[in-house]
């Protein structure tokens, strides 16, 4: 199991999608569940930055992607590009490959 880098701009109000991919580096004949739960980097959500998202994944038989989402918040804040982390734990029937994935949010004030 491995996960993908993402990247998205921030917007200046509401929220913003940024989609992480999850993949198994091939098809298995038995269900694969993951753990995945956010972490604070430069970005915060103290400092409204994203919203903390963690659950599990469940690969079908035959499946090898899926997605997971975290919200980003938009402001009108100028500030550094800023990054969190996305985690991987708890794989069942499968091994993780890459636990960690860098979510970047663009700083899009002028």
């Amino acid at each position: 199991i491995s996960i993908s880098d993402a990247s998205v701009r921030e917007g200046r109000r509401g929220t913003k999608s940024l989609v992480f991919t999850v993949t198994l580096s091939a098809a298995y004949d038995q269900a694969v569940t993951i753990n995945f739960a956010t972490a604070d980097g430069t970005a915060t959500t103290a400092d409204n930055d994203y919203v903390a998202t963690s659950g599990s994944l469940t690969f079908a038989p035959g499946e090898t992607s899926k997605t997971i989402t975290v919200q980003i918040k938009g402001d009108r804040r100028k500030e550094s590009n800023e990054h969190f982390f996305l985690n991987l734990s708890g794989a069942t029937n499968a091994l993780i490959r890459d636990s960690q994935a860098v979510g970047l949010i663009l700083d899009d004030d002028r």
